[in-house]
């Protein structure tokens, strides 16, 4: 477990995050840019939601892929000075939970956070 601090604000523009489960199939719309800031992402469709998708859980054959992990795009609002407690660093972002909260975990963009 890794703790980080936020140093910049942010709000989640996710109503809908998609919400993935091991063998889900879905439809893979787009990929990131490899050379942006966000590399190593699929937008994909699927259980009647759309999200970004870490190309990691997904086993693609053309532009079908099937779901090798548990995912939940959810996204943190981050506030300055808060605390997260990561579990996960993947494609520029970590996963957990913020300190002292009823245990949602959720995603955060490192550029966003430092490391404690």
């Amino acid at each position: 477990m890794i703790e980080y601090k936020v140093i910049k604000e942010r709000k989640s523009d996710m109503n809908s995050p998609i919400k993935l489960e091991i063998g889900d199939i879905v439809e893979c719309l787009e990929e990131s840019d490899e050379d942006g800031d966000w590399a190593g992402w699929i937008f994909c469709k699927g259980n009647s939601l759309e999200g970004w998708v870490p190309t990691q859980i997904i086993k693609k054959e053309g532009k079908i892929g099937k779901v090798l992990e548990n995912y939940d795009a959810t996204e943190f609002d981050l506030t300055i000075g808060e605390i997260i407690i990561s579990d996960k660093e993947l494609n520029g972002w970590i996963y957990g939970i913020k300190k002292n909260s009823d245990g949602l975990k959720a995603w955060a963009p490192l550029n966003h956070i430092q490391k404690l």
